[in-house]
């Protein structure tokens, strides 16, 4: 029997990495985007992979196209195997001066598509008697919580909460959660971000040039925590570091973020 799993954002990127990895298995998969033709592609891509694919539109905004979208699957499908929460949007600006309407649109599209998906498809994830898994996209945000970034840092985080509740909440029920909490990577994350100032945008496309890890890296680094149960993965190697830096010093590592911060604003400027 085919495994099967819905996969947000999966019109490019991170999504698209995950769909192919899992198409190489033999997976089926529902491709979920608003973006159509990338849909289209990636579902090309998984089906010459060796998987399946279905392309299913989906605003993950609003909570009646999730409903809709698993009444369609579950007409089809016997069970679920994975949810992949991955859709996600970028932007920066400082508190006070970015825009409330930004602050919606983000919060929309990168936290309540995990609360959306997790509220909708819990339910049959636990019906599965082989067990269940949810990845959920976070990011290093949720830990560095760099300035002028508080929109996406505060849906980062909650994604990030969200994941660490259902991990206890259903390890009774046999569903497995990973949550990425990767630093930048190339992806077109930029593309549509909603930026208050140009420079901040110039700092994160060269946060991405700079990285020395993919798409391909994150998804293989995911499914790899989903067969072991593993709830977090933070990469690369300097993440980690941070990571564990905050737990033990906190407000010493929110100094050193700082500090970093506005030597690169500084740089930028020049």
């Amino acid at each position: 029997m085919p495994r099967n799993a819905i996969i947000t954002g999966a019109a490019s990127g991170l999504g698209r990495a995950l769909a192919l990895h899992l198409a190489r298995e033999g997976w089926q998969i529902a491709v979920c985007d608003v973006n159509q033709p990338g849909s289209h592609e990636t579902a090309r891509l998984v089906e010459a992979a060796g998987g399946r694919a279905r392309v299913e539109p989906l605003d993950v905004t609003q909570l009646d196209q999730w409903q809709a979208l698993r009444t369609r699957l579950q007409a089809d499908w016997p069970q679920l195997d994975l949810l992949v929460n991955n859709a996600g949007v970028a932007g920066a600006g400082d508190v006070g001066d970015y825009p409330i309407d930004d602050w919606h649109w983000i919060m929309n599209v990168n936290l309540w598509n995990g609360i959306y998906g997790c509220h909708t498809m819990v339910d049959w994830l636990k019906a599965n008697p082989a067990g269940a898994h949810i990845i959920n996209t976070a990011s290093l945000a949720a830990i560095g919580s760099a300035p002028s970034m508080a929109a996406y840092n505060v849906t980062k985080a909650g994604m990030l909460a969200l994941s660490e509740t259902l991990y206890a909440e259903l390890l009774p029920h046999n569903v497995g959660v990973t949550v990425l909490c990767p630093a930048f990577f190339p992806t077109n994350l930029l593309n549509e971000g909603r930026f208050r100032q140009e420079n901040m945008k110039r700092m994160a496309a060269k946060a991405f040039e700079a990285a020395r890890f993919s798409a391909d890296d994150v998804a293989a680094a995911a499914l790899r925590a989903m067969r072991r149960k593993q709830l977090y993965v933070v990469m690369p190697a300097q993440g980690r570091f941070y990571w564990y830096f905050k737990r033990f010093a906190p407000q010493r590592f929110l100094r050193t973020v700082g500090r970093q911060f506005a030597q690169r604003v500084s740089r930028a400027h020049n």
